[in-house]
């Protein structure tokens, strides 16, 4: 295994290296102006050179086992691991000095880590130790919907239907996953009992709240992305142009949100391959409907986590993004 490092650069390790968000996060490290990427772990792959899974070489490195990449210096660890293990090795990596940030659903919603999404939280960022980084329909919901809840704009309840790609679901060789189980389908998915709903809760009443969301899931017949369609009662009448000014007077220094004229413009095809959401208003008297697209494996994801690296390490936010292709 050789190791690519730039010792005046931060040292960044990855663990969970060959799941989607892995490669993705392999991508955008390798492109990135700031990092050393120190060690890609993956006990499956571990011996391969990382070219087997992203097409392109990475300064020679290799897919290393855990307990190797575990001894490896780094000053920052990036998890794209499930829960369980996420939170043994976030304890061991802090109790060594090394920040860390969490792609699971483990420290969300706690108060144990700081959670990541730096379109709102930003500044709380940069000086946790301990990063939750966004589920992707979190993303999606929370942006789509600060501004009105900030605001104090709306009444309770926060009605969501929304859809994702099947990356969303990891790599895992299931049969209702298989392309002649998705081709021309789709259904819903853990009604009333989807994992993001307690995070999404929290980061909004965080900003004003109480709300309460319901949030039902679909999966779509594509490989990348999240489609969201969201419902509110307004507290009061409001055009659908009021609502578009204020979403773009709060998203106007957000280099990752886009606030397009209506709903109807957002689409998957304008946001796939970004680091963007973008999001459309309108309203009929208190009635009000918000629709938000992102690529849940970027800035549902992979994106995101680069924008909380670079929150952590001190440089622009978008720093390693500007590459990606922005449509909109």
């Amino acid at each position: 295994m050789r190791i690519y490092m730039q010792m005046t650069h931060t040292r960044v390790s990855l663990f969970g290296a060959a799941g989607y968000t892995g490669v993705e996060l392999l991508k955008l490290l390798a492109l990135h102006p700031q990092i050393a990427l120190v060690a890609a772990a993956s006990d499956t792959n571990a011996g391969k050179p990382v070219e087997a899974l992203t097409g392109a070489p990475l300064g020679g490195l290799g897919f290393c086992r855990t307990e190797e990449a575990l001894a490896i210096d780094a000053d920052v660890a990036l998890l794209a691991i499930p829960p369980e293990p996420a939170v043994a090795l976030a304890q061991q990596l802090r109790a060594r000095g090394v920040k860390v940030i969490d792609l699971s659903n483990a420290h969300r919603a706690t108060d144990a880590a700081e959670y990541g999404l730096t379109s709102l939280f930003g500044e709380r960022i940069a000086a946790s130790s301990l990063i939750a980084n966004p589920g992707c329909y979190a993303t999606c919901v929370i942006t789509a919907v600060a501004p009105l809840v900030r605001h104090g704009l709306i009444d309770r309840d926060v009605i969501v239907a929304a859809g994702s790609g099947v990356t969303g679901a990891g790599r895992q060789a299931v049969e209702e996953m298989s392309l002649g189980e998705m081709h021309d389908n789709v259904r819903a998915y853990k009604v009333l009992r989807h994992q993001h709903v307690p995070e999404i809760e929290m980061a909004l009443n965080r900003l004003g709240g109480p709300v309460r969301v319901v949030l039902t899931t679909h999966l779509l017949p594509v490989a990348r992305g999240i489609f969201a369609t969201i419902n509110v009662r307004l507290r009061g009448a409001a055009t659908s142009e009021q609502l578009t000014a204020r979403f773009r007077n709060d998203y106007a220094t957000d280099p990752t949100v886009t606030v397009l004229g209506t709903p109807e413009d957002v689409s998957l095809r304008k946001v796939v391959g970004t680091n963007q959401v973008l999001v459309g208003v309108a309203s009929a008297g208190d009635l009000c409907v918000v629709t938000a697209a992102l690529d849940n494996l970027l800035k549902g994801a992979a994106g995101q986590a680069v924008e909380n690296l670079n929150a952590v390490i001190g440089v622009p936010r978008t720093t390693g993004l500007t590459h990606l292709a922005r449509h909109a």
